[in-house]
C-alpha cells in the first residue's frame, strides 16, 4: 500500500548536528512556526508526541546511495550545494528536554517518526541565516 499525504511546507533553520547511526549525521531544526497541537499526519504518534506543538523536528538523511558509502554530513553537503535529499522526519525534543538532558533528549528512541519529506533549500538571500523547506512528506 502506498499513499501521499499532502503537508504544508515547512520552514526553518538547521540548528545543530546531532550523531546518528552508521555514522551518517542527523539534523534538529528549529521550525519558524511551531506545527499546531495534535498535528500527526499518519495518526502513529505515541502519547507523548500528540498533544503539544511541535517546535522542532529531527531530520535524518534517507539516500540513494547505500548507507555505507553516502557521506556523513550528507544533509549539510547537499544544503550547501542546493540539492534535494529525501529525509526521515521525527518529532524534535522540546527547549527543556534539549536543555536538560543535551543530544540524549534527540535520541532516535525519543524523537518518535513523523514522516518521510523532501529537504529543499531556500534560495539565498545576502545575510539570511541558513534555511531551509521541508516541502513535500510521503507516508
Amino acid at each position: 500500500m502506498t499513499f501521499d499525504v499532502a503537508l504544508p511546507m515547512l520552514e526553518g533553520r538547521l540548528a545543530r548536528t546531532l550523531p546518528g547511526y552508521f555514522g551518517l549525521l542527523r539534523y534538529l531544526v528549529e521550525l519558524d512556526t511551531p506545527l499546531p497541537d495534535g498535528f500527526d499526519p499518519l495518526g502513529e504518534l505515541p502519547w507523548f508526541a500528540r498533544n503539544r506543538s511541535i517546535r522542532s523536528l529531527v531530520i535524518s538523511p534517507a539516500p540513494d546511495a547505500p548507507t555505507l558509502e553516502t557521506p556523513p554530513d550528507v544533509i549539510g553537503e547537499c544544503v550547501r550545494d542546493g540539492r534535494l535529499l529525501h529525509v526521515f522526519v521525527s518529532v524534535g525534543p522540546t527547549a527543556r528536554a534539549l536543555r536538560l538532558a543535551g543530544e540524549a533528549a534527540a535520541s532516535e528512541s525519543r524523537c518518535p517518526f513523523l514522516c518521510m519529506a523532501d529537504l529543499e533549500p531556500r534560495p539565498a538571500t545576502a545575510g539570511a541565516r541558513l534555511t531551509r523547506i521541508i516541502r513535500e512528506a510521503r507516508g
